[in-house]
């Protein structure tokens, strides 16, 4: 019998392991497949991402990140660029799966055990413990999901709900090896912003470490990989002189997946029997880009500072509650929409330079404008 288990080997999984282990809990991680709902490749977090206490101070050298000053902001012909340079760091690049790792690393330190299973398991949430199970069967006090889609969690979990909501944002990426040093210095040091003929649509790309990422967010309700708008962007970014003529594309890694941005505003409750949903899994996503790791980290912390005072209750259940008013009161100015549409503000950034500061502290950070 573990004190917490938790379903997901994610950014969110590991950082809520991380801080109940140290808090002195039996912790088992349960890594588990499923479909993709973050980003695999390379991303971008702002730089308040790796000051919450229990993520570790040596984690943003430990994963690789690099940090950046500079956010560029370019219209739809890219004839007009947007410049803004914060007075310290603006945020930081990083690899998602080194991320993961790292965190992976602290958790094992920590003490927490780390299972693998090739099947998704079958969750029982009982009055006085969870089960999952697969291969074994996993008995804990408490269940923290942190992977998947609400929907999908709701489903397997049974909790009468009336209404799902799912994300609308669509997100397709590409990692480029750049392969010299000359081509990364060509895309230069800046997270840049494009404005796509489309309104539904976001293009951004960054170079970290010899590797170019290009991502378009779509938040049209058209079906499809947005292949052709990546390719489109690419394109048009070369015969701009803004990225190499020469890309290997063939040795690319691809992806496409669905955040659910927003979503945690929308659902009924992140609690069940015993079970709180963070992360992805409680549709903790930012949502106009679709950033899923800070709001799912966060809520993770937050999370584990419940359970941890859950554990020590004599009435678990009414402790976990709190956990509805808890990521509210720190997280929804975050992952809410700004007032207003960041897409709409875009052109205005080329005619106005004093509104660009408020924007990019609305794109990296969530705030209001």
């Amino acid at each position: 019998m573990y004190d917490i288990a938790i379903l997901g080997a994610t950014a969110a999984g590991y950082a809520a392991a991380c801080r109940l282990a140290k808090d002195g809990a039996a912790v088992v991680l349960l890594d588990a497949p499923g479909r993709p709902v973050e980003s695999p490749l390379c991303d971008w977090v702002g730089q308040s991402f790796f000051s919450p206490k229990g993520l570790g101070k040596a984690l943003a050298s430990q994963c690789g990140a690099v940090p950046f000053k500079r956010t560029c902001y370019h219209n739809t012909d890219l004839s007009q660029v947007a410049p803004h340079r914060g007075r310290t760091v603006a945020g930081y690049f990083l690899h998602t799966p080194h991320l993961t790792k790292a965190l992976r690393a602290q958790a094992k330190s920590a003490g927490v055990t780390v299972r693998t299973t090739t099947s998704f398991p079958a969750i029982d949430l009982q009055e006085q413990e969870v089960s999952l199970f697969g291969a074994k069967r996993i008995r804990a006090r408490v269940l923290l999901v942190a992977q998947g889609r609400p929907s999908e969690i709701i489903a397997e979990l049974a909790l009468p709900m009336r209404t799902v909501p799912l994300g609308s944002l669509a997100v397709a990426a590409l990692d480029v090896p750049l392969g010299t040093t000359d081509a990364a210095k060509q895309v230069g040091d800046a997270l840049n912003v494009v404005q796509l003929p489309e309104r539904t649509e976001l293009g951004m790309y960054f170079a970290t470490k010899q590797m170019l990422h290009v991502r378009v967010v779509s938040s049209s309700q058209a079906t499809g990989m947005r292949a052709a708008e990546l390719s489109t962007m690419i394109a048009d970014l070369q015969s701009a002189g803004l990225l190499p003529e020469r890309l290997a594309l063939g040795r690319a890694a691809g992806a496409v997946w669905h955040p659910p941005a927003g979503v945690a505003l929308e659902l009924e409750t992140h609690v069940a029997k015993r079970c709180l949903l963070i992360g992805t899994a409680g549709g903790f996503a930012e949502a106009v880009t679709g950033q899923t790791l800070p709001a799912s980290v966060r809520s993770a912390l937050l999370a584990a500072d419940v359970v941890a005072q859950a554990l020590r209750s004599d009435d678990c259940q009414g402790a976990l509650m709190r956990f509805k008013t808890v990521w509210r009161r720190s997280l929804a100015d975050f992952i809410r929409p700004p007032n207003t549409s960041l897409r709409m503000l875009l052109p205005l950034l080329f005619a106005n330079n004093r509104i660009i500061g408020r924007f990019t502290a609305a794109l990296l950070e969530g705030k209001n404008i």
